[in-house]
C-alpha cells in the first residue's frame, strides 16, 4: 500500500502543473483509475501555489526566487499485486525535472481487507457553465424565484457506477460574472436516486466549512478556500477550495453522481475544474476522455497567458546562458525571478508582467552580445 506520494518539479514552464498528465494503474488494468493533470492531484492546477496543511494534502514552498515547491498526497493507495504510475509528457514541457518519492508498505499477506477498494482521481472542466435562455444571467438575487427539481444542469464533479467510497473533492472556481457566485447547491445522488439528492446542500460555502460569502483564504485539516482572488471586486476571478471527507464519507453500493450548481438554480456563466476522489473495487466507469493540452490551461485576463509563455521561453533561455552570465546579471536574474514568482503567485498580474519584461530584458543583452 502507498502510504505518502511526494513530488517537486521543475521547469521554466509554470503551466507544467496542467500540461503534465498523472496517470496510476492498480493491479494490471489497462484503463487508469487516477488520471488528472499533474498538478490538480495536489489541489495546485493553477500554478499559483498556496501553501495546504490538510490532513490528506501537504504543500510546502520552496526557496523563493524559484517555483520548485513540495506537493504531497497522503491518502492510502492500496493494490494486490501491482501499482503502475506514468507521468505524460503530452504539453512538451521542455528541460522539466522531477523529484519524487513514493513510499509503500508491504502488508503481510491477508491483511488487506478483501473488500478494499483502490484510490481513484478524475479531472473534469467546463470553462463555460451553460445558462438557459431567459434566465437573470451572473446575478446573486435575481434568480431566486427559480427552482431547480432536476440537477439535470449542474456541474457535473463525479459520474461513478460500482461499490465505492467519495472522500475528497477540489474544486476551482473562476469567477468570470462577478459578485457572490456560491448560491450554488452542492446535490450528490446515490445509486441511481433521481430527486430529491441523497444528499442535498445549500451552497459552496456550506460544502467547504467557510462562513457566509468568505472573501478571505483559510485552510483547515479537512476544508478550506485556499485562494481567493477577489479580482475587480469581492469574489471575481479565482477561487480555489478542498475537502476531504475523512469523517464523513459517502458510501454508495451502485453508483454515485456528485454535482453542484453553478449560481442558484444554475444562473452563473463561470469556469468550473474539479478533482474527485473516491474508492472502489474496479472495473470502474469508463472516464471522460482527458481534454488536450489548450482545453486545460486555466483562463487568465487578457495578455496574462501570453506572458506566461514568454516567460516560459526566457527562462529557458537564461538558463541556457547562465555561465556566461557577470556575478552581477546571476544576482539581478534571481531578484527579478523571485519577484516575478511572488507576483504571479499573488495574482498580480501588472507586477508579474513587468518582471518578466525585465527578465527578457538581460536575455536579450546576452543574445546579440558579441562572442
Amino acid at each position: 500500500m502507498i502510504r505518502r506520494f511526494y513530488m517537486a518539479s521543475l521547469a521554466p514552464d509554470r503551466m507544467r502543473y496542467r500540461k503534465l498528465v498523472l496517470r496510476m494503474y492498480w493491479d494490471g488494468e489497462h484503463n487508469p483509475s487516477v488520471e488528472v493533470p499533474l498538478g490538480d492531484f495536489f489541489g495546485a492546477g493553477l500554478g499559483t501555489i498556496r501553501p495546504i496543511h490538510s490532513m490528506v494534502v501537504d504543500i510546502n514552498l520552496g526557496y523563493r526566487s524559484g517555483d520548485l515547491d513540495g506537493l504531497v498526497n497522503y491518502f492510502p493507495m492500496p493494490f494486490t499485486r501491482s501499482a503502475r504510475i506514468t507521468l505524460e509528457n503530452d504539453g512538451k514541457v521542455p528541460n522539466f525535472y522531477l523529484w519524487y518519492h513514493i513510499d509503500f508498505e508491504q502488508l503481510p499477506e491477508g491483511d488487506l481487507p478483501p473488500n478494499a477498494g483502490t484510490l481513484h482521481a478524475q479531472w473534469r472542466r467546463v470553462a463555460r457553465t451553460p445558462v438557459r435562455a431567459g434566465v437573470p444571467k451572473n446575478t446573486t438575487e435575481g434568480n431566486n424565484a427559480a427552482k431547480n427539481l432536476t440537477g439535470e444542469d449542474n456541474y457535473l464533479i463525479l459520474d461513478a457506477a460500482g461499490k465505492g467510497t467519495y472522500v475528497g473533492l477540489f474544486l476551482t472556481v473562476d469567477n468570470v460574472g462577478g459578485g457572490w457566485y456560491g448560491e450554488g447547491d452542492d446535490m450528490i445522488f446515490v445509486d441511481g436516486a433521481k430527486w430529491p439528492p441523497t444528499y442535498p446542500g445549500t451552497g459552496h460555502e456550506e460544502v467547504f466549512n467557510s462562513g457566509c460569502c468568505p472573501d478571505v483564504e483559510f485552510g483547515g485539516v479537512y476544508t478550506g478556500f485556499y485562494l481567493i482572488e477577489n479580482l475587480n471586486g469581492k469574489w471575481g476571478g479565482k477561487n480555489q477550495m478542498y475537502k476531504f471527507y475523512i469523517n464523513d464519507p459517502i458510501r454508495f453500493q451502485q453508483s454515485i453522481r456528485v454535482t453542484i450548481e453553478h449560481g442558484h438554480a444554475n444562473n452563473y456563466e463561470n469556469d468550473y475544474t474539479s478533482t474527485a476522489f473516491w474508492y472502489q473495487k474496479d472495473p470502474h466507469k469508463a472516464f471522460p476522455a482527458m481534454p488536450r493540452v489548450q482545453d486545460r490551461l486555466p483562463g487568465w485576463p487578457a495578455g496574462v497567458g501570453a506572458t506566461l509563455e514568454k516567460e516560459a521561453r526566457v527562462d529557458a533561455e537564461l538558463w541556457s546562458i547562465k555561465s556566461k552570465m557577470s556575478d552581477a546579471d546571476g544576482k539581478t536574474v534571481l531578484d527579478v525571478g523571485e519577484d516575478a514568482n511572488r507576483a504571479f503567485r499573488e495574482l498580480r498580474y501588472q507586477n508579474y508582467t513587468r518582471e518578466v519584461l525585465a527578465l527578457e530584458s538581460l536575455a536579450a543583452r546576452y543574445r546579440t552580445a558579441k562572442p
